[in-house]
Formats: structure tokens, C-alpha cells, sequence
């Protein structure tokens, strides 16, 4: 968007709009249409296959997908429309709607998913998460994490979350309409838009969290040796010798989070590692069946503001501290995966809390 011409960014931005809300409704229809021959032609292939039926889910899936979809569509326009504020209501409420809406639309998709594919989630430290402000560095494995925050912490303690999210996901209509409602930040990678993340942290209160991915991108083996690589390049000792010492994410881009804390006046920090969903980057993996059965495990631990530390050279060394042990919990997960898989029954339950 061009922030130096508000006319040119409304046409492009209701020019993209139509474009992905007319496909969306189309293919929304289209499926509900096929819905039945889909399922059953799914359900022979699986058949055929013998595998975890995953063209099955996939038929079940997608529907219901486009579905959230075009209710969050339908229902962002009469929040919009019952909210007055295009006559000059409160655009507090209008906001606290939309805040509502982001939370539903998030949870009912994530709670879809992981029934229609089989997942469990096991989550550890939701007691950090009772209230704000807060700034949650989360580690980045795959889409599917990007719906955590609203789940774990949105959902259960009403907390308003702002999220730095990348450029691209304002091809999803809903993401689109929503998400330029609220204070959150659509950003292209490399492209020094980091100004407009800085201003997720104005007038944060006790109800309100900041979301970033410090990694900037999925990790994955091949990215990480990369980022060494161009490291060494650069003649980046110290951030090299940190990456070294990553093995299950990838260093986290400095320039961000470091900037998010020098604008910090009294937030926690909360991280989030998490592990189960590696591995599952984009639709090819999901036809796999990757994340069928899976159990993915989630950790959050908090640091309190007080204990944040005060310069820019301490808080470098101090955050590469945290996400090391990220780093060294999804290692240990691992390391356990095979023995617990084995030796633990599953539950019926697709969420639990330690």
C-alpha cells in the first residue's frame, strides 16, 4: 500500500478485495455444491490408498474452511453496518467487535482443523497468560501456528492482540477486512517497513498483546544453513556464532524485536516454543496426511518488564538466552517424540492443559 497516497491505496486495496472475496465466495460455492460427491470420491481413494484417509479430511476440511471464510466476510460487513461508525459512532465498540470477530474466526477454524485431522494439542504455562500488556515471540514452523495466539491466548483471557503478519496474507479477504481494522501490521520482508511494526506498541494496555515471529519465516534446515552462510559472508561473527548454536529454528532477525523493546514501557515478554508442527510448510504436506494423528506440544514461559534488561547490547544477548531455550525444548521434544508416541494412549480430548 502507499501510505503518500490514501486514494491510490483505497483503489488497490478494494480492487484486491474483489478479486479475493468473488473467488472465495465461488469456490465457497462450488464445494458446497460437490460437498457430497467430493466426500465419496475421497472416501474410495482412501480406500484405495489405505492410508489415514486424508482426502477424506481434505474434502471436509476445505468446505469448512471457506465457510469460516465467507461467514467472517458476511459478518465483518453487519459489524461494520450495526456498529454505526460509518455515521459516527463509537469507534471503540467498532474495534471491540472486530477484536471479537478476529478471536472466533481464528479459534473455529483452529478447532476445526484439529478435529477433522486428528490432532492433539498439549500446552504448558497458560498461567503466563492471564493479562497484559505482553509481547509474545513466537517460533514459526508452519501456517497452522500462526492460529496459537488467538487459541491459547486471545480466547481464554480476552486479551486484544496486535500482530506483525507478512504481506502476502492480505490475500485472504478475512485477514484483509479485519485485520486493517485493528492495529496490526501487514509487512513485506526486507522492504524497511519496520516503522509501521513500531506502532503496535502505542498505548498498550492491560488487556492487549503484541504478536511477532522473530524468525521472520518457517524454519527449516535449509533456511537455517543459509542464514550462516550469508552470516559468514558479512563478516557477522557474532551473529554467526549464535546461529551455530540453533539447530531447530532459525536465528531470530534482531532489528525488530530489539526496536519492539526499546518502545517497551511496561510489557512482559512471553515466549511461545512449540513442536508437531514441523515439517508441514503448504499444501503438498497436508495432502500427505503430515499432520494426521499428530500431537503438537506448546510452551509458554513469561518474563516480567522488570526483569527485561535495560540496554540494547544486554537485551541482544539476553533474547539469543531465550530463544535458545526455545530451541533446546524443541530438541528435548524430539528426542522424546518416539518414546512417548509408544508408551502414552491418546485422548479423546483434542486440547489439554498441563
Amino acid at each position: 500500500m502507499n501510505e503518500e497516497n490514501p486514494s491510490s491505496s483505497f483503489i488497490q486495496t478494494w480492487a484486491r478485495r474483489a478479486i479475493t472475496i468473488t473467488f472465495c465466495v465461488l469456490l465457497w460455492l462450488l464445494l458446497i455444491a460437490g460437498f457430497p460427491v467430493l466426500l465419496v470420491l475421497g472416501a474410495l481413494i482412501d480406500l484405495v490408498r489405505a492410508g489415514p484417509w486424508i482426502i477424506t479430511r481434505c474434502s471436509l476440511f476445505f468446505p469448512f474452511y471457506f465457510t469460516c471464510e465467507v461467514i467472517g466476510i458476511l459478518a465483518s460487513f453487519l459489524t461494520w453496518l450495526a456498529s454505526g461508525v460509518w455515521i459516527g459512532a463509537s469507534r471503540q465498540r467498532f474495534l471491540d467487535w472486530n477484536f471479537a470477530l478476529q478471536r472466533w474466526w481464528a479459534g473455529t477454524l483452529c478447532r476445526g482443523a484439529l478435529r477433522i485431522f486428528d490432532i492433539t494439542i498439549e500446552v504448558e504455562g497458560t498461567d503466563e497468560l492471564r493479562d497484559g500488556p505482553i509481547i509474545v515471540f513466537l517460533c514459526h514452523a508452519s501456517v497452522a501456528d500462526t492460529l496459537l495466539p488467538a487459541v491459547f491466548i486471545a480466547n481464554p483471557n480476552g486479551l486484544k492482540l496486535r500482530y506483525v503478519l507478512k504481506h502476502e496474507l492480505l490475500w485472504d479477504p478475512c485477514l484483509d477486512i479485519v485485520g486493517n481494522r485493528l492495529p496490526n501490521s501487514f509487512v513485506r520482508r526486507s522492504s524497511g517497513d519496520s516503522y509501521r511494526v513500531l506502532e503496535l506498541m502505542k498505548d498498550l494496555g492491560p488487556f492487549d498483546g503484541v504478536i511477532v515471529y522473530p524468525e521472520g519465516t518457517r524454519f527449516s534446515e535449509a533456511k537455517r544453513k543459509l542464514i550462516i552462510e550469508q552470516l559468514e559472508r558479512k563478516g557477522e561473527t557474532y551473529l554467526c556464532e549464535k546461529a551455530r548454536m540453533l539447530n531447530n529454528v532459525l536465528p531470530p532477525r534482531l532489528g525488530g524485536p530489539l526496536n519492539l523493546l526499546e518502545r517497551n514501557e511496561s510489557a512482559d515478554v512471553v515466549f511461545c516454543a512449540h513442536f508437531g508442527f514441523d515439517g508441514v510448510v503448504d499444501m503438498r504436506d497436508s495432502l500427505k496426511g503430515s499432520l494426521v494423528g499428530r500431537t503438537v506440544k506448546v510452551r509458554f514461559w513469561r518474563v516480567p518488564f522488570e526483569a527485561i534488561p535495560k540496554t540494547r547490547a544486554e537485551r541482544k544477548d539476553w533474547l539469543f538466552d531465550n530463544w535458545m531455550r526455545v530451541d533446546e525444548w524443541i530438541g528435548r521434544q524430539k528426542i522424546n517424540q518416539v518414546v512417548l508416541t509408544s508408551v502414552t494412549p491418546r485422548s479423546n480430548e483434542f486440547i489439554r492443559y498441563d
